[in-house]
């Protein structure tokens, strides 16, 4: 039988959707290259045709996923009814809400971005979505300096830093879930740590946007701790 000979882009698309599909079920260390060109009927020379590794596929599952969630979140960011103290809130809280209905594979990601040979892969997928992202959330900054909500000179720069700070924050959290406490602190401990540590961001982008003081909040400790919540 004659292979299907597909477009490139389809041909991507469907590399994705597999390799999405396989690391939810089955787990990204337990997912081989294999299985994936497998499932899709291909030779093995063809995917890394396509993505060098199987992180670099990795990577372009997140990046794909990052557009998804803000196509989702595009209607309220352009909703002219909304002021921007609720769209930055909404930005924030839907986000979270994505991911914790994503959370044991998230955590498998998180397992294989923050280990020490990955740091290029890391800095690649924050590379990658800076661009999807900083424009959507410079938006409502320049709506809440029409508001006089916020005061902001650098709309754009602004959400560069917002979720560079987001991305120091992200470390501790990944740290706890992936390796528990360190020696000599409890758990509950170390989530109050994690805590102060949110609260600390959530005060810094206050101050960064200009925004009244206690006007912003992100991740309830309720709502963190869920990330902790084992079967």
């Amino acid at each position: 039988m004659a292979r299907t000979v597909k477009e490139y882009d389809e041909r991507y698309e469907e590399f994705l959707n597999v390799g999405q599909r396989l690391f939810y079920q089955k787990g990204y260390a337990r997912t081989s290259v294999q299985d994936i060109i497998r499932e899709i009927g291909v030779a093995k020379g063809l995917f890394y045709y396509y993505f060098p590794t199987k992180a670099d596929l990795l990577d372009a599952i997140i990046e794909r996923m990052t557009g998804q969630i803000l196509q989702s979140l595009q209607p309220m960011i352009d909703d002219p009814t909304l002021d921007a103290p609720t769209k930055l809130d909404q930005f924030f809280s839907r986000t979270q809400r994505w991911k914790l209905a994503n959370r044991e594979f998230l955590i498998e990601v998180m397992a294989v971005i923050y280990r020490d040979e990955n740091t290029v892969l890391r800095t690649k997928i924050l590379a990658a979505t800076m661009p999807v992202v900083v424009p959507q959330l410079a938006k409502i900054i320049r709506q809440g300096n029409s508001e006089g909500v916020y005061d902001v000179a650098y709309p754009e720069e602004c959400a560069e830093i917002i979720l560079e700070m987001g991305q120091a924050l992200a470390l501790p959290v990944a740290n706890l879930l992936l390796h528990g406490p360190p020696p000599g602190v409890t758990q509950e401990m170390a989530l109050q740590a994690l805590e102060r540590r949110m609260l600390a961001y959530e005060r810094s982008m206050e101050r960064v946007l200009g925004a009244a003081p206690g006007s912003i909040s992100i991740l309830t400790p309720a709502q963190l701790r869920t990330w902790f919540v084992t079967a």
